[in-house]
């Protein structure tokens, strides 16, 4: 039986998850994939452009999907 199974098995006896399981599972989400995506290439093309601009837009986006999560639990 590997980490994962053992893991899922105490989830469903109600042991809680450590909080680096539970940044896991955030980053996990959908959403937030798609808007650190997005917020790595608006950074990354901030940097590149030398605009402020886009980067606190990137970093927003990243902000964004974070809260997203924090919400949605």
């Amino acid at each position: 039986m590997s980490w994962v199974d053992k893991r899922i098995e105490a989830y469903k006896k109600g042991e809680k998850p450590t909080f680096l399981e539970k940044m896991a599972l955030e980053h996990g989400n959908p959403v937030n994939c798609v808007l650190s995506l997005l917020a790595f290439a608006a950074v990354g093309y901030g940097l590149w452009m030398h605009d402020f601009l886009y980067i606190i837009v990137g970093i927003l986006l990243g902000l964004l999907g974070h809260v997203y999560c924090w919400l949605k639990k």
